[in-house]
């Protein structure tokens, strides 16, 4: 009788390497197995080995985003990277630094700093969220208005084929990309080409000063508006965040309470997060200066923080999707021209789930709105009834956001509806060429079978 995924994989790396897979489910499927590699060698062994049995790996970093991207196809076994966690190589003097795919955004910053240097890398939960599973999904966070997305400040990457073969494309040097630039094509492409086990970066020197304004608006629609202007004068932030009542009320429970009165305990209160950093007195001037022309544009009241209390609340901003979304029937992010921002939020708000409006984060900077349906009493506990509302706002919310040349990707929703839709929304005109690269890189298609846009 043929042994099972694990016994292989302990015969292959040792016993220490593998986990059983429970508690590892993706959108209900339980994986025979976890295996943890000590090292990159490991990696292309277990690759390998999975070409070889035409196993299918699932890569993951520190699970914080586990449940994004279709139902996979087949989960055989968990690639668990956690291990990999060096920092390889940091040139200060250059502004450089290559780690390894595994290492966590908390330890690598923490790393860094001693250089007085940071890379611009954002996503919630730090302490778990690894710089593979930054790079595989290619979000950005509350300051992308400011730093773009990871693949911006990506200069070099190493790759484990689905062949198990060790590849490396760009360098350590910011100046190195010629011919196809294969980092770009790798960073949000959820690990369906092949396995990060490494990154180099361009670094930026940390900001001596930092500081945010907190604002507090009748309506969400005012709170976009004004953080649209806010972005587009002279004393622009680096990013800009508008939340609705539910989300800002949240804040009176965090550590990062507000001591002055917002407004949080009234039904519509809209918040206004405005973030900036720099020299200190040049920082000090944007604060007042921002916080006028907030006050300006209809603001009820503004509350400024500075130092270390804006680093804590830059975090609760980062975090808050991550705190929202367990309670949430269904998450959808859109993302549209920045110009579309305040209207297109008007309208998905309106999108009843279950007789519950969403509440919404706003970021009118780069032009996305998540809308968070939360859980109600009146939704039926199973089956059709419980599905088709649900199947029913997600494509209300798609149709939005085409009307403003936009997209909608649904970040959370039962499993049942997961597995009639595809979460990434409509087949763009690339989709074959799309499945093309795949095939090339991965024709086995072992690698998160089935999870990236259209069932590649």
């Amino acid at each position: 009788m043929e042994s099972s995924l694990g016994d292989q994989l302990a015969r292959l790396l040792g016993v220490s390497a593998v986990l059983p897979g429970d508690g590892h489910e993706i959108d209900g499927l339980t994986p025979q197995a976890v295996v943890r590699p000590a090292d990159r060698l490991q990696v292309s062994e277990v690759l390998r080995w999975a070409s070889s049995e035409h196993v299918t790996l699932l890569p993951r970093g520190g699970g914080t985003r586990t449940g994004l991207g279709n139902v996979p196809r087949k989960a055989d076994v968990v690639l668990d990277l956690g291990a990999l966690d060096k920092l390889v190589d940091y040139q200060p003097a250059d502004m450089t630094a290559t780690v390894e795919a595994g290492v966590t955004l908390e330890s690598l910053q923490e790393q860094l700093a001693s250089g007085g240097e940071f890379v611009p890398l954002e996503a919630t939960l730090p302490c778990r969220s690894t710089v593979g599973g930054t790079l595989s999904v290619g979000s950005g966070g509350p300051l992308s208005y400011a730093y773009g997305l990871p693949r911006e400040w990506l200069i070099g990457i190493g790759v484990v084929t689905p062949q198990g073969v060790a590849t490396k494309a760009g360098g350590k040097v910011v100046k190195n990309v010629t011919g196809y630039d294969l980092n770009k094509l790798y960073t949000g492409s959820l690990g369906t080409l092949g396995v990060i086990v490494e990154a180099s970066f361009k670094l930026l020197p940390i900001d001596p000063h930092d500081g945010a304004l907190l604002a507090s608006f009748s309506s969400l629609d005012d709170s976009i508006a004004a953080g649209r202007k806010l972005l587009h004068s002279p004393a622009a932030p680096m990013g800009c965040h508008s939340v609705t009542s539910g989300i800002s009320r949240r804040l009176q429970d965090s550590l990062q309470a507000a001591s002055q009165d917002l407004g949080l305990d009234e039904e519509e209160t809209s918040l206004s997060f405005a973030f900036f950093s720099g020299r200190a007195k040049a920082t000090g001037r944007r604060l007042e200066e921002a916080t006028a022309l907030l006050l300006a544009e209809g603001a009820t009241a503004v509350q400024r923080i500075e130092g270390s209390a804006a680093k804590g609340m830059l975090r609760w901003v980062t975090d808050v999707p991550s705190e929202v979304s367990p309670n949430s029937t269904l998450v959808i992010k859109i993302s549209v021209q920045p110009r579309f921002a305040t209207r297109a939020s008007a309208e998905c708000g309106e999108v009843l789930l279950f007789g519950e409006k969403p509440e919404q984060m706003a970021d009118p900077g780069f032009g996305s709105v998540r809308m968070f349906w939360p859980e109600s009493a009146e939704s039926p506990a199973r089956g059709t009834e419980a599905e088709q509302p649900i199947v029913d706002a997600v494509q209300t919310a798609r149709q939005i956001a085409h009307r403003y040349e936009g997209a909608a990707v649904v970040e959370q929703c039962p499993i049942p509806v997961k597995r009639q839709i595809d979460v990434w929304g409509d087949a763009p005109d690339s989709l074959a060429v799309m499945r093309r690269i795949k095939d090339r890189f991965d024709p086995l298609g072992i690698l998160n079978p089935g999870r990236f846009l259209g069932g590649i």
